[in-house]
């Protein structure tokens, strides 16, 4: 029997990213984009500093779960703001869905890579998808980062 429980995780995150991301709007995508590339920048470069200091004080804090509490909290934070484009900037809701996925597969390919060595081990050999969306993760990341740019230089002109 097959066992296909990331396959519908994997999935979901991705088409729950690209429809949170037709929903938000444009401007709140970008924000999203923004937040998970700060994010997995955080997770990556300052968990294991965070767990140094942490692991003498508690002892169920372990790298992986400092890495995405703080990918978490950056999206959070970065998603909490107004938006600063008035009402007659047009939107592209097309360019939301397009950011909603890319960001959707950067985090399902960071996601595997900020887990423990087992549960990483496990996944990765069991399901291609995973191994998959792990050895792009730098091409998606890259893809979502050039994406960001040019949604920032394909703004219309305003209705006025």
């Amino acid at each position: 029997m097959m066992n296909i429980g990331f396959d519908i995780i994997f999935f979901t995150i991705i088409i729950g990213s690209a429809v949170a991301c037709f929903v938000l709007g444009e401007e709140k995508s970008q924000r999203l984009m923004i937040g998970t590339l700060v994010g997995i920048l955080a997770g990556t470069q300052l968990s294991e500093a965070i767990a140094k200091l942490a692991s003498t004080k508690v002892d169920f804090l372990s790298q992986s779960n400092i890495s995405i509490a703080l990918l978490a909290v950056i999206i959070i934070i970065c998603l909490l703001g107004k938006n600063v484009r008035d009402s007659k900037w047009p939107k592209s809701k097309i360019k939301s869905v397009i950011a909603g996925l890319l960001v959707g597969f950067v985090l399902v390919g960071y996601g595997l890579a900020l887990l423990g060595d087992s549960s990483f081990n496990k996944l990765v050999t069991e399901h291609n998808l995973a191994a998959i969306a792990y050895n792009m993760r730098l091409v998606s990341l890259s893809g979502l980062l050039l994406w960001l740019m040019a949604s920032y230089l394909m703004v219309g002109k305003s209705k006025r």
